[in-house]
């Protein structure tokens, strides 16, 4: 089983909607002001899209989604589609790797933008047995990017995860902030807002700092994973 994916997973997403809906609606505010210029998007590793807002995929005349999981095509249309359909969306959702299959998927679809839903924080659970973790990731990252240059894309992934004790569902969620990226040296750190889950313990480092290149406006949202338990999530969009 995909060790980022499956019916554990889906379950999890499914029974998490409360728990999940402010950061849902982070998305959905940080979304609302993407304008992206093509009406094609190419949509990688969505899963069944949980957190994704039906109103922001309704801009685009075309979709094709990639996912690895067997389960999130059938998901994804049970969540969207309908909504799709209503709004005349032609939607294709394909089981693959879209990671390994992305040099020919930008080849198919040369006037597509691209959003990386949740993708590129998962990188170093990939990571051959042979291989660190550290390197591995960076070499991925920098092939993406460099197939991606010249595109507009965008991203939305894991920075940090980890124990905390503070704000869970029902009470005051910290509002998404918003940065602009520095060199890799020196990207920005928000104690203040980070403080307010009272983070403790180890966190883990995604490995994703270097995603967007320095410049890039860069928003930072909360995601109350589970009870005591936080991501950090980056999200990001790229003109060409």
């Amino acid at each position: 089983m995909n060790p980022s994916g499956g019916l554990r997973w889906h379950w999890r997403a499914w029974r998490s909607a409360a728990l999940w809906s402010p950061t849902s609606a982070q998305i959905a505010s940080w979304l609302a002001g993407v304008q992206p210029n093509s009406k094609k998007l190419l949509l990688l590793g969505p899963s069944a899209g949980w957190m994704l807002p039906s109103a922001w995929l309704l801009r685009f005349e075309s979709i094709h989604a990639v996912d690895i999981d067997p389960f999130a095509r059938w998901l994804f249309g049970w969540r969207h589609g309908a909504a799709l359909k209503a709004a005349g969306v032609h939607w294709h959702y394909q089981t693959g790797d879209a990671l390994a299959e992305l040099p020919r998927l930008l080849v198919a679809h040369p006037q597509a933008c691209v959003l990386l839903d949740n993708v590129l924080g998962q990188l170093r659970f990939h990571t051959p047995a042979w291989q660190e973790a550290t390197l591995f990731t960076s070499l991925q990252l920098a092939e993406i990017k460099r197939l991606l240059k010249g595109r507009e894309w965008g991203s939305v992934h894991d920075f940090l995860s980890g124990p905390a004790e503070g704000l869970l569902s029902g009470q005051d969620f910290p509002a998404a902030q918003s940065f602009v990226t520095t060199p890799a040296t020196d990207h920005p750190v928000d104690v203040t807002w980070l403080a307010a889950v009272k983070p403790r313990g180890e966190w883990l480092d995604h490995l994703t700092d270097q995603v967007f290149p320095a410049g890039t406006p860069v928003q930072h949202i909360g995601w109350a994973f589970r009870a005591h338990y936080w991501h950090w999530l980056q999200a990001g969009w790229l003109q060409p």
